[in-house]
């Protein structure tokens, strides 16, 4: 018989070999589930807040007003009298009077019933027939030496009294370009026609800004957007989050804006509100009325304002000053009201959380 060759399979040996394979396909796929998974731990589509950047915007013009006006009337400045002969010489910036009137710095001298300009440094003065509070342009020209005889009083030979003229108004162009209305409201001490004349009480107006002659305030308001930096024209526009007029801070409610505020610092503020906002914000200041530094706006220590934008994002904001250059409200020069840098003229800080989410962190 032939023999026959059989070739001998090992079973045991086979399944081995095949539990190793699936092995390392299970390995596999583990490994690549693994990399997907810190892949998306990895990725800037994270689920948690963008982070926020502060940025700093300084001196953002809010409705400045280059107009200086007299709170009250200037009182008893003494002319041409037995006590004060010739004239008393006035600095309308500084409110205060001149010794030597050589000097550039004064304004106006007060004398009898005329009155005079420096013109030695340029200056000029004029009366026009128009009222005080209705005057709202300084003329361009005209201006002299002096005022003409009789132009801003009337005088009753009956009584012997001076008058000042209600429906005509004193206009100074200064030494340095400035313009000024004037009020003579009487020429009597103590405004008391019985008391010695040739006393001085007045209003006025000065346009602090060369060559102006505007002498009203035109209310405006400053528009920013936040996510640029920079200042919008547009009014109407949606662009704009936070608007700045005088103390006033307002939000663009009309395209869905807001604004509210929090006893919390900047720093501090981690997640913004969802509800109670408003369209404008006044409690980020204080008014330090009579208290030094007199009369000054300072921003609120440890307040933030939050402002809802009108795309749907939040950013908190910290005012630092209210006033030019940001200065140090500690200073002397800062206290004296003559010397304090101009204001509505903003400093602040601020974050724009640009994800949509109310999370600062």
């Amino acid at each position: 018989m032939r023999n026959l060759k059989f070739n001998s399979i090992n079973p045991l040996k086979n399944h081995s070999k095949y539990t190793m394979q699936l092995t390392e396909h299970k390995l596999l796929v583990v490994l690549l589930f693994a990399s997907l998974a810190f892949t998306a731990c990895d990725s800037t589509g994270n689920d948690g807040p963008e982070p926020v950047v502060a940025e700093m915007a300084e001196d953002i013009p809010g409705n400045v007003n280059t107009l200086s006006a007299t709170r009250a009337p200037e009182e008893n400045v003494e002319g041409n009298t037995e006590t004060n002969p010739g004239y008393t010489f006035f600095d309308l910036n500084t409110g205060e009077i001149i010794e030597d009137s050589t000097d550039a710095s004064w304004d106006i001298g007060f004398g009898g019933t005329t009155l005079i300009a420096n013109a030695g440094h340029g200056g000029g003065i004029q009366v026009i027939s128009t009222g005080y509070a209705d005057l709202q342009d300084a003329p361009a020209d005209g201006y002299a030496a002096e005022t003409e005889r009789s132009s801003c009083h009337d005088y009753d030979f009956n009584t012997h009294v001076i008058t000042p003229k209600k429906d005509h108004s004193i206009v100074v162009q200064t030494p340095e370009g400035e313009f000024a209305k004037i009020e003579i409201l009487s020429y009597y001490r103590d405004s008391d026609t019985e008391n010695e004349s040739r006393f001085f009480t007045f209003n006025y107006t000065l346009q602090t800004e060369a060559e102006n002659t505007q002498l009203y305030h035109e209310d405006t308001e400053t528009y920013f957007d936040l996510d640029t930096g920079e200042i919008v024209e547009d009014a109407s526009s949606s662009q704009w989050d936070i608007a700045f007029s005088g103390t006033a801070i307002n939000a663009n409610a009309e395209n869905g804006g807001g604004i509210l505020d929090l006893n919390i610092p900047f720093a501090d503020v981690t997640e913004a509100p969802t509800e109670g906002y408003g369209e404008d914000n006044s409690n980020w200041y204080s008014y330090t009325g009579n208290t030094p530094p007199s009369h000054a706006v300072l921003p609120v220590d440890g307040l933030t304002l939050i402002v809802q934008t009108p795309d749907g994002k939040y950013a908190k904001v910290r005012m630092i000053s209210y006033y030019e250059g940001n200065p140090d409200t500690s200073t002397e020069e800062f206290a004296d009201s003559a010397t304090r840098p101009e204001a509505r003229y903003f400093t602040f800080e601020y974050a724009v959380q640009t994800d949509g989410s109310v999370y600062f962190e």
